[in-house]
């Protein structure tokens, strides 16, 4: 999905049946574009956010490269 350019984030709270996801969506120019996305501080390679219906909070970053 896109979002403005003027947008610089936005943030979600996603629930997965009993467990919260924090979800915070940043956008930014640079030289090379690119995505990243950790979940709990661990980057995830594959690009996705497994859900986990363990109960418990966790924190996602999504960081959006755009290239100049």
């Amino acid at each position: 999905p896109c979002f403005p350019p003027d947008w610089t984030s936005f943030k979600v709270h996603y629930r997965y049946r009993e467990t919260v996801y924090h979800i915070t969506v940043t956008q930014t120019r640079g030289a090379k574009a690119g995505t990243t996305i950790t979940v709990d501080g661990l980057e995830q390679d594959d690009l996705g956010i497994p859900l986990a219906d363990d109960r418990n909070e966790h924190s996602v970053t999504v960081n959006i490269v755009q290239g100049s």
